[in-house]
């Protein structure tokens, strides 16, 4: 039931920013990117991030900038996720003694919010500076594996909801720097490979929750000027 909503919601806010898209063409700037960072997870192997757990990961990316203040991203990511029941002394982390390590690649579409005005309608004025928040819609693909090797997890088309913010810099017409915090929220309590369907306890967890991974990065752009003639 969840992946058909989502995908219900997505057709609609693409649909709402096509329109918008047909009505303002004139004033649009293309960018394209790519960043490098790092990702981690939280979940019942571990609550909350520990720095212990960041990966490596990056990231490519399309933006579509309306005006100074909106703008659309579409971007995919790859990244390694991983946690052990080693690393924390704790009676649940003893008895369980578990771990996982995976690989991710999400995609996502997502709005930003300038909170300056960040110059997209002039080439050499207006704000280069601005912080910004974000929030979407993702689909997110994984294999998770444990240190029980009867026991593995592979789970394709997950639906996520990714939010965060960030602060961009644009060091003249065309490049753009951008630094960006991006936690995923996710519909699923599998990540960590802790979910059992046939309700052993070996691996004692919190139903109740879900797992979520995040994204820090730093990327690099370059907008694409489009020049339209009068008629």
């Amino acid at each position: 039931m969840t992946i058909p909503l989502f995908q219900k919601i997505g057709r609609f806010v693409l649909s709402i920013f096509f329109i918008y898209f047909s009505l303002n063409v004139s004033a649009q700037k293309h960018e394209i990117g790519f960043g490098l960072g790092a990702s981690n997870y939280s979940g019942d192997i571990v609550k909350l991030v520990d720095v212990r757990n960041f990966r490596p990961a990056g990231q490519i990316y399309y933006r579509l900038n309306f005006n100074k203040v909106l703008s659309l991203k579409v971007a995919t990511s790859l990244g390694i996720l991983t946690a052990s029941d080693r690393k924390y002394n704790t009676a649940m982390a003893n008895y369980r003694n578990a771990s996982f390590s995976t690989i991710y690649n999400d995609v996502n579409v997502m709005i930003e919010y300038n909170f300056l005005d960040f110059s997209y309608t002039e080439k050499s004025n207006g704000k280069h500076f601005s912080p910004y928040i974000t929030a979407g819609l993702g689909i997110l693909n994984y294999k998770s594996t444990i240190s029980d090797p009867n026991y593995k997890t592979n789970t394709i088309a997950q639906p996520t909801i990714p939010f965060g913010g960030g602060i961009k810099y644009r060091t003249n017409a065309h490049w753009i720097f951008n630094f960006q915090i991006t936690a995923n929220k996710t519909f699923t309590d599998a990540i960590d490979g802790l979910y059992n369907s046939n309700g052993s306890n070996r691996y004692i967890t919190n139903s109740h929750d879900t797992d979520w991974y995040y994204y820090t990065g730093i990327s690099v752009g370059y907008i694409f000027w489009k020049v339209v003639c009068p008629r």
